[in-house]
């Protein structure tokens, strides 16, 4: 008994065990809890255990009967009285006697460790034959190096005890030597050259012998004693210490960083330079002193070149450029280029190695010691006053005095196309989004054309669009493809509007406009509008098919108008459709022209200089030269408290036009800027006011006219609402003959010489009128003028440099630029959307997917042009009219390369007067393709029994395709604009 209601219980056969603890015991219907007990676990009647050395441990065996078992059940339940504790002890012995009949043929596999501290010694074991030996004496033994000592496995215990102690034999009879030695002796030793040419020579099978070097001590251990002296005695006697005088001129290499890659890399030897200096202290084996001395003195004596960059920023560049080029210069010993590619911006250092280490140090410590600081400047027309020569001077006169260099950092400023504020306010005004009717709840519309619309735009136009184009869509797949395959969808002519703007999508300087800039300044003007993707070409499809209602004449007049108006819908179709004029209900339609007022007003100075306190005088300096040149000019006029949104649009318009900040306080008008800038606000400022002064007020107009429209069938009419009474009423004043507005989101068109409302998302017209509270219908002649259209320009935005996009366009680009890898320079990413071509790619899409059997429809692929093309092309698309400038090898159409290398070659992107070079990166519908002729001006037939269908493109190659061509002009879109240049070497 172990306690109270616990039994210890020994068995005969230790094999039992485990089979005893698997079984279920119960004592008159009493679960007994079975447990391996342990005694050498057991602090107060532990065995003893074995020696460390051997790590083996055996369980002693006791008799069953020696310990008679008595065992109670749990606490939880009651032992019944008639329960005697002799019942449970035969129980238990019956039940071992039954398991051990069992498994009395079962044999035990006993295993043992033998721990060895010294890893030399075990590894010693393990080159010898002595595990091998032993292993092939007992074949039914395991026996192997395991877990920092020998591990032996086997069934006979006696036998295991015999392999065991004949191990711990071995290793006792094993011969151990430490020698001692400088450390730079023993540091030579412990190299594994070293160590296995001195093990090589004297090494044995039979009796292997190894050495380990712990500080300044060499260890030698092996099976024999004579095998450990030997070893002793040849690594005394090889230990060969040698001197390599250096002379004062050569002395510098060996503190030089190829000196420390030369020492790595020589063999059987270690070297230092001695404290004296002049002087190289060696070791090496005997009989290699000449030799290493021969080898070291050749690398001391050959001229060594290297070639180093030390990377930073431009700003840091530039101005060590400006301020420490006499420093640089009098690095003579030395070539130092500047790099100022983007992708790789610094200093290249060219020289003698000892030279350039030397240079590059200096340097490096040149560049941490630049000091940097971003200066905001936020003033009226700041970016405007950065283009005057005397703002010019002044940042040059401040770099020269504070020993600075200045980045700059901003938006250009760019003056308006169109001079006029007032008809580019009106563009602009005409653009925004008015309620057809008052809230009263008089309908908005006629029931039969009315759709329902919120504040995210117009979804009924929208879903009327769509169907539209679905419609055209199983049209197209209906028809004959192949037929517009011959149509030319481009003029060559370019729009009268952007052949008056300049359209500088290749510029690249900081000082002049990109692309995007301009586009954002026109958006501002409102010549230019997102398309929506769905409604704009629909509309445009299904208006021009109403050809019933127009003369020839007209027909091309009333599409583009279509197109133009459909633009116009998009821009505002986030606007809100709450009909009053509250604050709060409406939705600023000028966001662009807001971020160019306050882009021209913000500035932003990257100054780089040697000490902090040059960057806070740079700072104070250009503040007061900004500030001083501050002045304000005040209009007081009571016409200021009748200001129209109109009008609004005016003076924000003056804003942009003069780069100004005007502000409203009661009657009186604050225009206050650069002073050469606030005199022209100033003066437009008062011709506003003298409109003003003339004009009929806002209120005055709802007194005096009402503009209503007729039903067709019962010619009841309803009235406009206000703000479209207003407007409409403004356009007559202003003698126009036709105005095109947005009534509810949707486009229409006010023609006054028909006096007629034309719902252009519909198709219908209504008849309109003009009455005053006393005379009925107003007739009035208006006389015709000229009116000139929106501009249609794409959407255009410079991808960011830190931008996941910008980084996969570079990465495609320069994986297939082959050889021109190094020669050519990204300058910068634009991002191009121009929603007309988007919708004509993505029907023309739709189409070849039908048709096609190629897995791959849609390749990205690349097209060089010229500078003078890039305006037309981002506009109208790839035009294949244009086909033959480069080369027709392969057919009459637009050419696209797989490989960026074939669009940068001088042929196919000739390089402006700045150097700049320019790659559009397009989505091609290559669908099915073969080898194209010079003769092809379309696609060939497909050689099928079925219906005639052309192929959709052609190929050089049709295994490895290096080129595609397209006879469809639909079938490729324009994505991104790539601006690059080549790179010149001095």
């Amino acid at each position: 008994m172990l306690a109270e209601g616990t039994a210890k219980v020994s068995f005969v056969n230790y094999e039992s065990v485990g089979h005893v603890l698997a079984l279920t015991h119960k004592l008159d219907s009493h679960d007994l809890v079975m447990k391996a007990y342990f005694d050498f676990l057991q602090p107060a009647e532990g065995l003893p255990s074995q020696d460390s050395a051997t790590g083996g441990q055996n369980v002693p065996q006791r008799s069953l009967k020696d310990i008679p078992m008595q065992t109670s059940p749990p606490a939880n339940k009651q032992t019944p009285p008639q329960m005697k504790p002799r019942v449970a002890h035969e129980a238990v012995e019956v039940a071992a006697e039954e398991v051990m009949d069992q498994t009395e043929d079962v044999e035990l596999v006993l295993s043992s460790h033998v721990a060895i501290a010294d890893p030399l010694k075990l590894s010693v074991l393990q080159h010898s034959t002595f595990l091998k030996d032993t292993k092939k004496a007992h074949p039914n033994f395991t026996i192997h190096i395991k877990d920092n000592g020998v591990h032996i496995e086997g069934t006979d215990r006696q036998r295991v005890e015999q392999i065991k102690h004949k191990i711990l034999d071995c290793f006792g009879k094993m011969a151990e030597i430490n020698l001692t030695f400088e450390p730079e002796e023993a540091q030579f030793l412990a190299r594994e050259d070293v160590k296995q040419r001195l093990l090589e020579t004297v090494n044995q099978p039979a009796s292997p012998t190894l050495y380990s070097v712990s500080d300044c001590t060499v260890s030698v251990t092996s099976l024999s004693l004579n095998s450990a002296n030997q070893l002793s005695s040849l690594i005394q006697s090889q230990l060969c210490h040698f001197t390599v005088p250096v002379d004062a001129e050569l002395e510098t290499m060996l503190y030089c960083r190829e000196w420390s890659e030369f020492m790595q890399a020589l063999s059987f030897c270690l070297v230092k330079v001695s404290e004296q200096g002049g002087i190289i202290d060696g070791f090496t084996l005997k009989g290699m002193e000449s030799e290493k001395q021969t080898e070291i003195m050749g690398f001391l004596t050959t001229p060594i070149e290297r070639e180093t960059v030390i990377s930073m920023e431009p700003g840091r560049l530039k101005y060590i450029q400006i301020h420490r080029h006499q420093l640089m210069a009098d690095m003579n010993q030395v070539s130092i280029f500047p790099l100022e590619a983007e992708d790789a911006c610094g200093l290249k250092i060219h020289g003698h190695a000892t030279a350039c280490e030397m240079a590059e140090e200096v340097l490096q410590s040149v560049v941490s010691s630049i000091c940097t600081r971003t200066i905001t400047v936020n003033a009226p027309g700041v970016t405007r006053f950065l283009e005057d020569a005397e703002c010019q001077r002044i940042l040059k006169e401040m770099e020269k005095k504070f020993q600075v260099y200045i980045s700059l950092k901003y938006v250009p400023w760019q003056h308006l196309p169109h001079q006029d504020v007032f008809d580019t306010a009106w563009n602009m005004m005409s653009c925004r989004n008015f309620p057809k009717v008052s809230p009263d709840g008089v309908p908005q519309e006629l029931k039969a054309d009315s759709t329902h619309t919120n504040q995210n735009g117009a979804p009924g136009l929208l879903e009327s669009a769509k169907k539209n184009a679905s419609a055209v869509d199983e049209d197209l797949g209906a028809n004959n493809l192949d037929d517009m395959d011959d149509v030319d969808l481009y003029s060559a002519e370019e729009p009268t509007a952007l052949m008056d703007q300049d359209f500088s999508a290749t510029a690249s300087d900081a000082s002049q406009p990109s692309a995007s800039q301009l586009l954002q300044t026109d958006i501002a003007m409102g010549l230019s509008s997102e398309l929506e993707e769905e409604a704009q070409l629909s509309l445009a499809i299904q208006y021009s098919m109403e050809t019933s209602q127009y003369s020839l004449e007209d027909e091309e007049e009333q599409l583009q108008k279509a197109l133009e108006l459909s633009k116009k819908m998009t821009q505002h179709e986030s606007s809100s459709s709450s009909p009053d004029k509250s604050p709060a209900g409406k939705k600023s339609f000028d966001t662009s022209l807001q971020d160019t007022i306050k882009a021209a007003n913000t500035l932003q100075l990257f100054v780089f200089a040697g000490y902090p306190a040059d960057l806070i005088r740079v700072d104070i300096a250009f503040g007061k030269r900004v500030t001083g040149r501050q002045v304000e000019e005040k209009l007081e006029n009571r016409c200021v408290r009748n200001l129209s949104d109109y009008h609004r649009i005016c003076l924000d318009m003056i804003k942009r036009k003069h780069a100004v900040d005007i502000q409203i306080q009661g009657t009186i008008i604050t225009v206050s800027g650069f002073k050469d800038f606030v005199a022209g606000g100033v003066f437009d400022v008062k011709l506003l006011l003298d409109k003003i002064s003339s004009s009929v007020s806002e209120r005055e107009i709802l007194k005096s006219v009402q503009w209503v429209y007729h039903d067709p069938v019962s010619s009841d009419t309803t009235p406009y609402s206000p703000d479209a009474t207003v407007f409409i009423e403004t356009a007559v004043k202003m003698r126009l003959q036709k105005v095109d507005i947005l009534l509810d989101n949707q486009p229409h068109t006010i023609n006054f010489e028909k006096m007629q409302e034309y719902n252009i998302a519909t198709g219908k017209s209504v008849k309109i009128s003009r009455k005053t509270p006393t005379s009925g219908a107003l007739d009035e002649d208006i006389p015709e003028e000229e009116y000139s259209l929106l501009s249609n320009l794409p959407e255009v935005s410079k991808v960011d440099e830190e931008s996941d996009e910008f980084q996969n366009v570079v990465k495609n680009f320069y994986e297939t630029i082959k050889e021109y890898h190094s020669k050519i320079r990204i300058i910068k990413v634009e991002k191009l959307m121009n929603r007309l071509l988007y919708n004509q790619y993505k029907l023309k899409k739709a189409s070849v997917l039908r048709h096609a059997t190629y897995p791959v429809i849609e390749q990205t692929l690349y097209h060089g042009t010229s500078e003078k093309s890039v305006k037309e092309i981002c506009v109208h698309g790839f035009n294949r009219s244009f086909c033959g400038k480069n080369a027709t090898v392969y057919g009459q159409g637009v050419y696209f390369a797989v490989n960026s290398a074939l669009s940068v070659q001088e042929t196919y992107s000739p390089p402006n007067a700045d150097g700049h070079k320019y790659i559009f990166v397009s989505k091609v519908l290559t669908g099915d393709y073969t080898i194209g002729c010079h003769s092809m001006k379309t696609a060939p037939l497909k050689e099928t029994d079925d219906i005639p269908l052309r192929y959709d493109s052609v190929t050089d190659d049709i295994t490895k395709p290096g080129m595609f061509v397209i006879f469809n002009d639909t079938q490729a879109f324009p994505e991104y604009l790539i601006t690059c240049q080549r790179i010149t070497r001095g």
